[in-house]
């Protein structure tokens, strides 16, 4: 059993110390941006020179740049590095960074890395990295060293503009210019590469470290642990583990917990045992976060007996199970539509002191909604606010789904017109899921006074909202009015998407309106949105019906696409049209072109085919073909029977 592997808090004091190294938190320590008081701090002494940059702070926060640099040209000589470095912060602040650059560059004393950190930081805010790079070149003429927490403004700043990849080339460079850089910088670095998918990358640069003069920490070996696992890439895992250990880098709690998270994310709950024992090995014990994964991913495997036995020893560990630990189970026991186990989960959180959360009541809500249980939904939500929980935005629309799906259309146009005035307000999904319901219930009027309300209210509507309303208007066959609600998607800055044009130009060929549809294929193309092998099939099925098959020969030859254009659900949705039309011989014909177009066809396209045969009465035919293939292993044979014709 998982649960008797859990190992019970290690006695502080009872393993010998490991042998010190840098603490996870010395190695970003320049990864905290200094503020605006640090950073004029550096230098200067004598009250006067402390007053004045206090006044030139002040002034400078009051937008009043102007009369903090006439403040500073007055005190003359007086003015100590304090003063400048208060100044240059100011403008930046202000966003006037070509006077601060200017200023820093020709500050009259001797300028310290402070004088210069807000212009750096100031430039990689609005992604100047290369103008960055040349301030910190200005620094060395003037004999003014930088200090690590400026490359980790810089480096964090290409990670942003132009990925890892520029944040590497950045990191390179500044090595080059003779920049003393710290782990917690390539430390940066390894974590946007890691990010980004690209672990590969990020094994090199921790083998690289060296070169930069720096010594990987257990915080370097943990992001790339993490890249590693969302790779899925357990063997390099385990290796790198035994590397950490080799090194004199122990691993800790956070490395245990990235590892426990991956595999129980995946359900390799033998690998937990292993890992939970490596952790006693190296004197880490289980935190309540850890326990909490496992209990997830446990629940979420439909383990729930297990989880209840974990959740319930965890006292004896040492550890008091929290609000999290008990929705994750709760979330599995309703899942599992186990009311009674959930109802005695919930009185066990009263007894043991544990308050229900927001969460706690919005499992509960929807568990209710799923279950038609809209009655004991409006007490659950009187209950929570003597709980001290306000209903949020899920709760409401949670609610609202679920009156929308019992029917009680009504009930929530009210509870959603009641929301602003309960403080929350509802967000683009609950007015959709309203408009879903009134379409569903066939009340279009009410729809679009309620889409004009949602705009009134500063609500955008996004291409689920419209596509729901044109998926109704081309339902009921009002064709003209999805068209011009497609229009509407533009005006309110919302672009049609692959759905919006299908769900259009599929009700424009079941209107018999071919030439609109095919106008809209181009302009849908035109857009760069590829059409996919629904909308060809629509299209196609509609030029079948009037007979224009050379059309659709000439639609087929165009697709640029040749997993569209091999597809043989487009084909057989022609077969199909031209078979129940009793035009067997074209639909043959098509076939041949079928073929001769490099798509295979499958069970289906014979199936149609033969169907076709005999329900123009020629059974014979249909036999001799269905036997052919039978014969071959194209059909089943049980499919002479279902047509009938043996």
């Amino acid at each position: 059993m998982l649960t008797s592997s859990l190992p019970p808090p290690t006695i502080p004091g009872s393993k010998p110390a490991a042998k010190p190294r840098p603490a996870a938190a010395a190695s970003v320590s320049s990864a905290s941006t200094a503020s605006a008081d640090v950073a004029v701090a550096g230098g200067g002494s004598g009250s006067g020179s402390g007053r004045l940059s206090a006044l030139i702070r002040s002034l400078c926060s009051a937008g009043r740049t102007a009369e903090a640099a006439r403040a500073l040209d007055s005190a003359g000589d007086a003015a100590g590095v304090v003063a400048y470095n208060a100044m240059v912060a100011g403008y930046c602040r202000a966003g006037q960074l070509s006077a601060a650059r200017r200023l820093a560059a020709a500050v009259p004393v001797t300028p310290n890395a402070y004088t210069y950190f807000p212009v750096v930081r100031g430039l990689c805010a609005r992604g100047g990295i290369a103008d960055a790079l040349t301030v910190l070149e200005e620094m060395s003429l003037r004999g003014c060293a930088p200090i690590p927490s400026m490359y980790h403004v810089i480096l964090q700043a290409a990670c942003r503009s132009g990925g890892f990849r520029s944040s590497l080339r950045v990191l390179e460079a500044l090595h080059a210019k003779g920049c003393t850089l710290d782990t917690g910088n390539c430390n940066l670095v390894l974590n946007a590469i890691c990010e980004q998918g690209c672990v590969d990358e990020a094994v090199k640069l921790l083998r690289k470290l060296p070169f930069f003069h720096c010594e990987a920490d257990v915080v370097s070996y943990n992001a790339v642990l993490k890249g590693l696992c969302m790779a899925k890439r357990w063997e390099d895992v385990e290796e790198l583990m035994d590397e950490m250990v080799r090194v004199d880098c122990p691993p800790n709690i956070v490395t245990f917990n990235t590892l426990i998270g991956y595999l129980c994310r995946n359900g390799l709950f033998e690998r937990v045992h292993e890992v939970l024992a490596q952790m006693s090995e190296h004197g880490c014990t289980p935190d309540i976060r850890m326990y909490a994964t496992i209990i997830d991913g446990i629940c979420k495997e439909g383990h729930l007996e297990v989880a209840n036995e974990i959740l319930s020893r965890m006292p004896s560990y040492g550890l008091k199970p929290n609000v999290v630990c008990y929705n994750t189970v709760l979330k599995g026991l309703c899942s599992a539509e186990r009311w009674e186990e959930a109802e005695e989960l919930l009185s066990e959180m009263f007894h043991k002191d544990c308050p229900l959360d927001d969460v706690t009541f919005n499992i509960l809500v929807d568990f209710f909604c799923q279950n038609g249980l809209v009655d004991r939904v409006i007490e659950l939500l009187e209950q929570m606010l003597g709980h001290g929980c306000v209903p949020d935005v899920i709760t409401y629309t949670t609610v609202i789904n679920g009156f929308c799906k019992e029917g009680l259309i009504d009930e929530a146009i009210m509870l959603l017109k009641s929301m602003s005035s309960c403080g929350c307000k509802p967000n683009t999904v609950s007015y959709t899921i309203v408009l879903k319901g009134l379409c569903s219930a066939g009340r279009w009027v009410d729809a679009e006074e309620l889409m004009s309300q949602m705009i009134q209210q500063g609500c955008v509507p996004n291409p689920v909202t419209f596509n729901t309303l044109i998926n109704f208007l081309c339902k009921k066959g009002l064709v003209e009015q999805a068209i011009e609600l497609l229009k509407q998607m533009l005006v309110n800055g919302c672009s049609p998407d692959l759905i919006s044009y299908s769900t259009v130009i599929d009700g424009l060929g079941k209107a018999g309106k071919t030439e609109e549809a095919l106008e809209l294929l181009n302009v849908m193309v035109n857009k760069g949105i590829s059409p996919n092998t629904i909308i060809y099939s629509s299209i196609a099925c509609a030029l079948s019906k009037e007979g224009r098959i050379n059309k659709i020969i000439q639609m087929f030859d165009n697709i640029e696409d040749a997993t569209i254009r091999s597809n043989a659900v487009l084909y057989n949705a022609v077969i199909s049209s031209l078979c129940k039309r009793w035009e067997t011989d074209r639909a043959i014909d098509f076939f041949a072109y079928m073929v001769s177009n490099g798509c295979m066809p499958n069970e289906m396209t014979y199936t149609l085919l033969i169907k076709g045969l005999a329900s123009e009465g020629l059974v014979k035919e249909a036999q001799e073909v269905l036997s052919k293939l039978c014969s071959r292993g194209a059909l089943r044979k049980h499919l002479m029977r279902h047509f009938g014709i043996v």
